[in-house]
């Protein structure tokens, strides 16, 4: 589809051609109408497209009015006096205002850019006397009113050539820019034309290429208007960057400085009998050019210095913060180390930092980095405050004020942080070290360390470090290798199996599969040292796909012969998987398993610290899974702080109690607090568990309280699947 602005164009240049013909000298109703035709079109590309400023064209319509009005004026009255051109040189000012505007919106006036204006027009200022000014003021007949409107058009068309070509190095390449340049050289030759022949001797041809060019102006700016880019020239090519001034380039004022000195060198050898007044412009000019050269080559030289100075820091220091980089920390620390004695250093972390940008967006990150660089500076004061990357800051101290800064750190980034409407509430861990580290390489790491013992321990602390810090450390290090090696290599992991009995009857009902590692010589590692480790190296995902293919196809042939369900931990990773669902349902069909004979264990703990919005995704994957048969146990009941209401939100089936309330069954207010539990699992339907039944005492309050099932040590212990299976096999049933 051709554009509007295109057919416009066309139309206009071609009626414009005929108008210039029929009317050469510029007035007549039909050279009117078709400029009054270009200025409605340029109103209505205005308000259709709204560009900015929008005073700036609003400034150039109003030049193409003027210039209209004035032509009106002297078709209506053919004898108007000479005067009345003046409107004619008013359109100069206007469109100067508004393509000063533009210019402005581009990129601000400074005093650099002044001064590339400057040059540019001295500089042209002296090719135009030479060549056309000064010949044309020469020629013979001029009366002094025809000389002071000449000199005076020149300097406007100077004047605007300048802006235009100030533009032309800012604005956005695009249609709606070319067209409007083209607008503007339309007019400055157009005039330049129209004068050149009223001095030397009109004809038609002449005559009619000039009105061509008045109405060219016109219909160009309507065009520009009409072109729908028109709303991006007013925009930056790019952001301006250090020592980026948008300034002329030193080879251009190098030319035109050159330029006045030539001119004037030509001027007098080839004019050698005129008098010495007819070079006094030039010379005037040149001198002008000089000055604004030598201020500029000042400016520049600043500019220089500066971007310099700019360019160090920036190397040196964060761009978000302003606080000192990673090179500038390492540099200053090494320092310290290289002069001996003791060194201090902070490691401080954001908890939470990367939800708030995960949830909130990184303007928000940006926001609260800011908020927290402040609080840093006040805490730290003197000390070398730095930012490593991230949210991970470090102060540089001396070691006998390390605990007041890491205490004053902790406290002031605890308070709540203001963040896009928001009040956010954030902790710090804070690694501290003290000593005389062979390289900054070395302090760093064990603050590192410290800092990872301080997350450990629970955040918002700090923690200085020691040599057990580091066994600690490297102890974790290595299991977490191991366990990356036992995953690829599918070794060094086994499930076991614990059974669930009937209180009353002995009988197996359940058995619940458990997790078991070995190191590769042959130590087993306990779940509370393995499993941490593996969540946070992010297996526990494919460890738990795992765990659940395998216990599927041990319950298999239990289920088929006994009748008995097999109980698999889900960890809270495994739950945040959009395709959990999915996956459960395809280890059911794997293995034959039926839905019926699974149980899918939730730790209390991984709920409450879950949002609304992941809870109820949660529920919505749980919910689909027992539509299948599969049935949900909440674990660890009571060790929570939300039970009541994930009992009541969440599609639950079976509720294993803690052992927590077991071990003191046997006294009065414990046995009495377990009753209230039981009753309560039976009110909402839900089938009661009691884990860790250790002694005949608390199995026989649990028949007492009719709490039918149970687990614990007092009925077996977790065995392999080929000891569980003899035993399911053996003559008496497993019971205490």
């Amino acid at each position: 589809m051709v554009r509007i602005w295109l057919w416009f164009l066309t139309c206009a240049l071609a009626v414009s051609a005929v108008a210039a013909v029929l009317s050469p000298d510029g007035l007549g109703g039909f050279w009117l109408a078709v400029q009054s035709l270009c200025l409605a079109a340029a109103v209505a590309g205005l308000r259709r497209h709204r560009p900015g400023p929008a005073a700036a064209w609003w400034l150039l319509l109003s030049a193409v009015a003027v210039s209209a009005a004035t032509s009106l004026l002297r078709t209506l009255v053919p004898d108007a006096p000479v005067g009345v051109q003046v409107g004619y040189l008013l359109c100069y000012p206007l469109t100067a205002g508004g393509l000063w505007l533009i210019a402005r919106r581009v990129r601000p006036w400074s005093t650099t850019r002044l001064l590339d204006a400057a040059i540019v027009a001295i500089g042209g200022a002296q090719v135009t006397w030479a060549l056309l000014v000064y010949p044309l003021l020469h020629h013979a007949g001029l009366g002094p009113g025809t000389t002071v409107g000449i000199v005076v058009l020149a300097a406007c068309e100077l004047l605007v050539v300048a802006l235009v070509l100030r533009l032309a190095f800012a604005v956005r390449p695009g249609r709606a820019a070319v067209l409007l340049f083209g607008s503007t050289a339309a007019m400055v030759l157009s005039d330049t034309t129209f004068v050149v022949t009223y001095t030397l001797g009109s004809n038609a041809i002449a005559d009619s290429v000039t009105s061509l060019g008045w109405l060219a102006w016109s219909a160009l700016l309507a065009a520009a208007l009409l072109q729908p880019d028109v709303r991006r020239v007013a925009e930056p090519v790019r952001p301006a960057g250090p020592g980026d001034d948008g300034a002329t380039p030193i080879a251009g004022f190098i030319a035109l400085a050159l330029l006045g000195p030539v001119v004037l060198v030509a001027d007098l050898v080839l004019r050698p009998g005129n008098s010495w007044q007819h070079a006094l412009v030039p010379a005037v000019l040149t001198a002008g050019l000089m000055v604004a050269m030598v201020l500029r080559l000042g400016r520049a030289l600043q500019d220089r210095v500066r971007l310099q100075r700019e360019l160090a820091f920036r190397a040196q220091h964060d761009v978000l913060t302003g606080l000192a980089n990673r090179e500038l920390f390492r540099s200053s620390f090494q320092d310290g180390v290289d002069a001996g004695g003791e060194v201090g250093l902070l490691l401080v972390d954001l908890d939470g930092f990367k939800d708030v940008n995960d949830t909130l967006g990184h303007p928000a990150g940006d926001e609260l980095l800011l908020e927290a660089t402040a609080r840093l500076r006040r805490v730290a004061g003197a000390h070398l405050l730095a930012r490593l990357g991230g949210d991970e800051f470090a102060v540089i101290c001396p070691p006998a004020a390390l605990d007041t800064v890491s205490a004053g750190c902790v406290r002031e980034l605890a308070r709540p942080y203001d963040v896009a409407g928001r009040e956010l509430r954030l902790t710090a861990s804070i690694g501290m070290y003290a000593g005389n580290p062979a390289s900054t390489g070395e302090a760093l790491q064990c603050a590192d360390i410290a800092l990872y013992a301080a997350k450990e321990a629970g955040r918002n602390r700090a923690v200085r470090y020691h040599q057990t810090l580091r066994d600690s450390h490297q102890a974790h290090t290595a299991l977490a290798e191991q366990l990356r090696a036992a995953v690829a290599s599918g070794t060094g992991f086994a499930v076991h199996y614990q059974p669930v009995v009937d209180v009353h009857s002995g009988r197996v009902t359940a058995v619940e599969a458990l997790l078991r590692f070995r190191a590769p010589d042959g130590t087993p590692v306990s779940p509370a040292v393995f499993v941490p480790v593996a969540e946070e190296i992010g297996l526990i995902g494919r460890i738990g796909s795992w765990v659940l293919e395998q216990a599927c196809t041990d319950a298999r042939a239990w289920h088929a012969s006994h009748g008995i369900s097999v109980t698999v931990n889900v960890s809270g990773r495994q739950l945040s998987n959009p395709r959990f669902a999915d996956e459960v349902l395809a280890a059911l069909q794997r293995t034959g398993l039926p839905g019926t004979a699974l149980v899918l264990e939730i730790t209390e703990t991984v709920l409450v610290t879950a949002s609304l919005e992941e809870t109820a995704e949660v529920s919505r994957r749980l919910a689909r899974l027992r539509a299948f048969g599969v049935r949900i146990a909440i674990d660890d009941f009571g060790t929570g702080y939300s039970s009541l209401a994930y009992l009541r939100t969440l599609p639950i089936d079976v509720l294993k109690i803690d052992r927590a309330f077991v071990s003191r069954i046997e006294e009065r207010q414990d046995k009495a607090l377990f009753r209230a539990v039981v009753e309560l699992a039976r009110s909402m339907y839900l089938q009661p568990v009691a884990e860790g039944v250790e002694t005949t005492g608390q199995a026989s309050v649990l028949r007492e309280l009719d709490c039918g099932l149970a687990q614990g040590f007092l009925f077996a212990r977790p065995m392999p699947a080929d000891a569980l299976s003899a035993a399911l096999t053996a003559p008496a049933p497993v019971s205490p």
